[in-house]
């Protein structure tokens, strides 16, 4: 038996009796009364309040309070989980709430050495993203249930800023943070095929009491890597700072087809190349130079012309 099923099996054991010695413990479990010693020792350590009482009858007990569930985490486990939470936090997890709930539940359960190590590597370590809108995280909630349910929703969606919102039926299959934004992988009725949503663009949220069937093939990973790169795509040569070509073969990684110093060949799927890409690319500024095609580099000069009228037309109020 490994090391920590021999760890969690003499928890097990006093849970279930008063008390045991270890001899008692070593018979049960096979193994060495040393080895029992040392597995005693690292449970303590571990944050398992096992009581050690001399004498005639004594032996080891747990107190009458402990949980069943005890803690068994090594220093940097116990670390990694603050970490994450604090990663899941300033992306704006929804249930934020019941997440810190949780780890104070399990702050509550750790001894004095584990409290004063997770102090010293927490209070300089913190995650700082742009800030969610609590009515972004009623959304994410309601579609989370939706995800998890089958259930279809309804919503009001704006497609881009300044263009009208419109009515939409969605099936939502997936939920996934990615670049600062929440986005919602779902069947569209309107477009009659899987469509992705960026949730802080919702402004109004029904769950319906309609239930789908999400393809068993489906995979939320597998969409997200061919999104750039499904069929049919197109060819981008892009120049630029090596920096930032760097950046860009890390974004479109599943998309590159060949890179130099300056420069990269990527293969984008076409409705991505005419919808999100230009003002994406845009946002680089004269970092990055498109070498082809010739209507990307068309839709991006038409970008910065909308800005620039933009920026003349609308005076400081």
């Amino acid at each position: 038996m490994a090391k920590w099923d021999n760890m969690l099996a003499i928890v097990w054991l006093l849970s279930s009796k008063k008390s045991m010695t270890a001899q008692q413990l070593s018979e049960r479990l096979e193994i060495n009364v040393r080895t029992v010693y040392r597995y005693i020792d690292a449970l303590c350590a571990s944050g398992v309040p096992i009581i050690a009482e001399a004498g005639h009858d004594g032996g080891y007990r747990l107190p009458q309070t402990f949980k069943e569930t005890p803690l068994f985490f090594e220093p940097n486990e116990l670390l990694s989980l603050f970490h994450a939470a604090s990663f899941a936090k300033g992306a704006g997890y929804p249930f934020e709430e019941e997440l810190t709930k949780a780890l104070e539940k399990i702050r509550h359960q750790l001894n004095d050495e584990q409290q004063h190590f997770l102090e010293r590597h927490t209070s300089g370590f913190d995650v700082l993203f742009m800030q969610q809108t609590d009515s972004i995280a009623s959304s994410l909630q309601q579609l989370e249930q939706a995800v998890a349910e089958s259930q279809s929703v309804d919503i009001l969606y704006d497609k881009r800023q300044g263009e009208t919102s419109d009515e939409r039926r969605i099936d939502p299959y997936g939920l996934y943070y990615q670049g600062n934004y929440w986005y919602i992988i779902a069947y569209c009725h309107l477009r009659e095929g899987l469509r992705t949503f960026r949730v802080d663009r919702i402004r109004r949220l029904h769950l319906t009491s309609l239930a789908f069937e999400r393809p068993k093939s489906f995979s939320l990973r597998d969409y997200i890597d061919r999104q750039w790169t499904q069929e049919p795509t197109m060819n981008v040569h892009i120049k630029g700072k090596p920096e930032i070509i760097d950046y860009l073969c890390r974004y479109f990684s599943q998309a590159l087809q060949e890179r130099k110093d300056n420069e990269a060949h990527f293969n984008i799927n076409v409705e991505q190349v005419n919808g999100i890409l230009p003002g994406f690319l845009v946002s680089f500024g004269t970092r990055v130079h498109v070498m082809q095609p010739s209507q990307l580099r068309e839709a991006m000069a038409e970008v910065a012309q909308k800005l620039e009228n933009y920026y003349k037309t609308n005076e400081l109020s």
